[in-house]
């Protein structure tokens, strides 16, 4: 990206409408106008005129804003031409534009990007900018706003202040070690602030794994042996058939997935190949899927016939509970209730996870299910001071609290101010990588593409 150039681009949504706006920022915006417009602008002063192309042709006619450097979105000079929302119109406007010397069409999310560089908005606004135009439901909308209006960079600001702070006071220690207070008491006070900080760690984590769940949903997984259910399951979920279910053991042979809106929030279901012993060759590659798909799910409704021995229900819940991570909850659905002739003893089960009877065919249990679902979406649903956050920065936000938890646990065993300032400026860097105070350029590059053209 050249950012000595000026860039163009149409900023409202491709089709016919009442009003089109070209966007234009950077060093030639005013030539851009005395060639189009043939006339002086006054800044932040809306003109009714017409657009000419390089014969003195009226193009169009609209409203023109120029806005100059700083006091812009880009915090270049930008100009903008609200004229009619005809895509003809538009490019033959932009066609002219791109006549002026030193002027190209925009990269995709260009102009977001000059503002980021120049310091009107940090990374993460930038990113909840994207999220805002993408949200389909007025939660997102809402949380998405919180991150533009700055609530989450506050919050990382605020921990970097303390590090800094505690980082100042160590240093200080031992660049005057003369003049050192108490040791006892300078020790508490450092292991104090170390607490706090890692209290608004944990608080702000607790907030954006709250906003990742909104933005990006809950993944379940459907997992479990060959004809217990899965995809019936799965069906009845979504209300329509999608995956194919027959009496063959082996029917699912790839990955499904659909998304289901509960209480305005997205849940992503996973319908999967079933676990078998012997299973064919492209059988065997969805099973080998399935299982890496199970990493990145919240939730594994693992499905079971419950008319088969109990040892092999053990022996599928065991293999399942292996694979887990920390944050993934194992849900264990007995399916085939209604062929039944004795009850489930749960007591012979793990008691840690929870469990579900159900027959898809006479739908006993199933509005359970439903219920369970309901509840989750609104249990992970609570808006209140969420901001929309993504999986980078949750895990940028867990590197950086891993660093100072490490770093005071030294400090309460060695009070070693070597490794915790190590650790403090370890923690500080990956919140850098949050706001975007220093990221690599290839992460910015994934970043702004995918946002629209004249964002």
């Amino acid at each position: 990206m050249n950012r000595k150039n000026t860039i163009v681009a149409i900023a409202t949504s491709v089709g016919k409408s009442s009003i089109g706006i070209v966007r234009v920022s950077g060093p030639d915006v005013l030539l851009v106008a005395k060639k189009i417009l043939k006339t002086k602008l006054v800044e932040r002063y809306a003109h009714f005129l017409p657009f000419f192309d390089n014969k003195n042709n009226i193009i169009d006619q609209g409203i023109v804003l120029l806005f100059l450097s700083p006091r812009s979105y880009t915090g270049e000079d930008i100009l903008e031409f609200h004229g009619h929302g005809n895509l003809i119109v538009l490019n033959l406007l932009i066609k002219n534009i791109l006549l002026i010397k030193n002027v190209r069409i925009a990269e995709p999310g260009e102009f977001s990007k000059r503002a980021f560089f120049n310091k009107k908005i940090d990374l993460i606004q930038a990113e909840s900018i994207c999220d805002l135009i993408n949200a389909d439901t007025e939660s997102k909308v809402k949380s998405s706003l919180q991150s533009l209006t700055g609530d989450f960079s506050k919050y990382i600001r605020k921990i970097v202040k303390k590090i800094n702070d505690i980082t100042i006071i160590l240093e200080a220690t031992i660049n005057f070690s003369d003049e050192v207070p108490e040791e006892k008491n300078f020790f508490k006070k450092i292991d104090n602030n170390l607490t706090q900080l890692i209290y608004l760690l944990h608080q702000v984590t607790k907030i954006s794994k709250q906003g990742c769940l909104l933005r990006e949903g809950i993944k379940i997984i459907l997992i479990g042996p060959s004809n217990a259910g899965k995809s019936s399951l799965f069906n009845r979920l979504l209300h329509k058939k999608v995956s194919i279910v027959t009496e063959i053991e082996g029917t699912t042979r790839d990955i499904l997935k659909e998304n289901i809106c509960i209480n305005f929030f997205n849940i992503q279901l996973i319908d999967t190949a079933g676990l078998r012993h012997n299973p064919g060759k492209i059988e065997k590659i969805g099973i080998q899927l399935a299982v890496k798909e199970i990493k990145i799910c919240d939730y594994i409704f693992l499905i079971l016939d419950s008319t088969i021995k109990k040892e092999k229900h053990l022996y599928y819940i065991q293999k399942i509970a292996q694979k887990l991570q920390n944050f993934q909850k194992l849900i264990i659905i007995f399916n085939k209730i209604d062929l039944l002739n004795f009850k489930i003893l749960l007591k012979d089960y793990p008691s840690k996870y929870l469990y579900f009877f159900i027959s898809l065919k006479t739908d006993i249990g199933v509005k359970k299910i439903f219920k369970f679902l309901n509840n989750l979406s609104k249990k992970d649903n609570n808006l209140e001071s969420t901001f929309l956050a993504r999986q980078r920065h949750l895990e940028l936000l867990k590197l950086s609290l891993k660093f100072i938890e490490e770093g005071k646990h030294e400090w309460n065993n060695l009070y070693s101010f070597e490794c915790l300032l190590d650790n403090l400026r370890l923690a500080k860097k990956y919140l850098f990588q949050v706001t975007g105070k220093f990221s690599h350029n290839d992460l910015l590059e994934k970043i702004f593409s995918k946002f629209c053209i004249g964002k």
